[in-house]
């Protein structure tokens, strides 16, 4: 059974996965667990519980030897933000957390869903973060095996017939069997004509062994964090609302 603490677990596990497919890393200061994403300058507090300045200060004096453009915070909607705040946190919009099988058939878009990394078109930080797709067949990095971060990650990439990249998106296998669903995206002038769902259902696909057909009796559940303008897409597309939390952003941040 899919659960909010489970979206966590997840939703850190894709973060921790990002932060070492990019050469960046993950670390822990007292009850704070970090993820550095050094192709975005982004470092990430990952769902703490008691956040103390204990934890905060070592974590912020690292961000900023490291040099981080921006300090986020994955926080429970009920712990305690208090300690947050005191260090210039504020809430930047709610997450939403969505779960379900999809329910809208894929037969909506004319154009082609492609898996795998191979993107000529990426570049920059882009281009960096498909390099998550290859991290659960790595067998040397910082993570020790087993490590949940280390599960598989599929990308999909939509495509016109005219070969324009419109869309895209990636997907984590989860612990309990089910897909994170990560940074979906679709060109704002290609919305509406099911190219989204379209990337649903092909990351969907992803995680199936060929040599082992699917259960029709037992859909895919896809995982989902939502901002308040997928929300309803989500929703629309059969996953059911879960709960919420919060993200929240360090706006004092200089440098």
């Amino acid at each position: 059974m899919t659960t909010i603490a489970s979206a966590q677990e997840a939703l850190s596990h894709w973060h921790q996965a990002l932060a070492v497919a990019t050469g960046g890393k993950i670390f822990t200061t007292h009850g704070c667990s970090w993820a550095w994403q050094p192709v975005r300058k982004r470092l990430i507090l990952l769902f703490p519980e008691h956040p103390e300045q204990a934890g905060l200060r070592p974590a912020l004096a690292e961000g900023h030897r490291l040099g981080a453009r921006r300090v986020e915070a994955w926080v429970n909607s009920g712990a305690h933000a208090d300690e947050l705040k005191a260090a210039g946190f504020s809430d930047n919009a709610q997450v939403s957390w969505h779960a379900g099988p999809l329910a809208i058939p894929m037969d909506r878009w004319n154009g082609k869903i492609r898996l795998g990394n191979n993107v000529p078109e990426a570049t920059g930080a882009d281009a960096a973060e498909l390099n998550v797709t290859n991290l659960w067949r790595e067998t040397s990095t910082q993570l020790s095996s087993g490590h949940p971060a280390l599960r598989r990650v599929e990308h999909a990439l939509a495509r016109t017939d005219e070969g324009e990249i419109v869309g895209r998106g990636f997907a984590q296998q989860g612990l309990n069997g089910q897909l994170m669903v990560h940074a979906l995206a679709v060109g704002k002038e290609h919305r509406r004509h099911g190219i989204g769902t379209a990337l649903l259902h092909g990351l969907s696909r992803s995680m199936i062994n060929p040599l082992s057909p699917p259960d029709d009796e037992v859909p895919q559940e896809l995982l989902a964090a939502a901002t308040p303008s997928s929300a309803d897409f989500f929703s629309a597309n059969g996953l059911k609302l879960l709960g919420r939390g919060r993200h929240m952003v360090l706006r004092s941040w200089n440098q």
